[in-house]
C-alpha cells in the first residue's frame, strides 16, 4: 500500500508540474507573440485549455489524498467518539462510490467521444485525448478515496482492539499492578 502511494505521489507531482509548465510556457509564447510579433498563433489558447484540465483532474486526486474537499467539518466535529469514526467511515464510503460511478461515466463519456473521430480546432488533436483527463483523474480520485477507507477502517479496528483491552487495564491498575 504505500508502495502504491509513493508512486501516485510521484505520477500526481510529476504530472501536475508538467502540465502546469507546459500551460505555463503556451501562455507566455502566445502573450510575446501577440504584443510584440502581432502574430498570434492559433494553437497556444487550445494547448493551455486542455493543459489545466489535465493539472485540475490530477490535482484533484492529490486533494482527496489529504482531504481538501468540501466538508461541513463544524457537523462532524460535534458527534463523539467512535461514532465520528463510523460517520467518517460512511462519507468515505459514500465518496468512493462517487467516485466509482463518475469514473464510468466519463470511460462510457471518452469511448463516446472518441467513435465521432473529431479533432481539436487548433492542435488537431483527437478530442477524446483532453476529456481523457476525467477517467484518469477520477480514477486516481477512487484510489486515493480507497486509501482513506481503509485507514478509517484501520483506525476502527485499533479503537475496537484497545477498547477490549482497556477493562483489562482498568482492573490490573485498581489493584495496584503495573498498567
Amino acid at each position: 500500500m504505500k508502495h502504491l502511494d509513493k508512486l501516485l505521489d510521484l505520477f500526481e507531482e510529476y504530472a501536475c508540474f508538467i502540465t502546469l509548465t507546459i500551460m505555463t510556457v503556451a501562455v507566455f509564447l502566445q502573450i510575446v507573440n501577440r504584443s510584440f510579433l502581432a502574430r498570434p498563433f492559433p494553437w497556444g489558447e487550445e494547448l493551455a485549455r486542455y493543459m489545466m484540465i489535465w493539472a485540475i483532474m490530477l490535482g484533484t486526486s492529490a486533494g482527496v489524498k489529504i482531504g481538501a474537499h468540501v466538508g461541513v467539518n463544524t457537523f462532524v466535529d460535534m458527534i463523539p467518539g467512535r461514532a465520528k469514526v463510523i460517520f467518517t467511515l460512511g462519507t468515505g464510503i459514500v465518496a468512493l462510490a462517487f467516485y466509482v460511478l463518475v469514473s464510468i461515466l466519463a470511460v462510457q463519456l471518452v469511448v463516446g467521444i472518441q467513435r465521432t473521430g473529431q479533432l481539436s480546432p487548433a492542435l488537431r488533436i483527437p478530442v477524446w485525448l483532453a476529456y481523457l483527463a476525467l477517467p484518469v483523474g477520477f480514477a486516481f480520485c477512487v484510489c486515493r478515496q480507497a486509501q482513506l477507507v481503509l485507514v478509517i477502517v484501520n483506525r476502527l479496528r485499533m479503537r475496537t482492539s484497545e477498547a477490549k483491552k482497556e477493562p483489562a487495564i482498568t482492573e490490573k491498575m485498581e489493584k495496584g499492578g503495573p498498567a
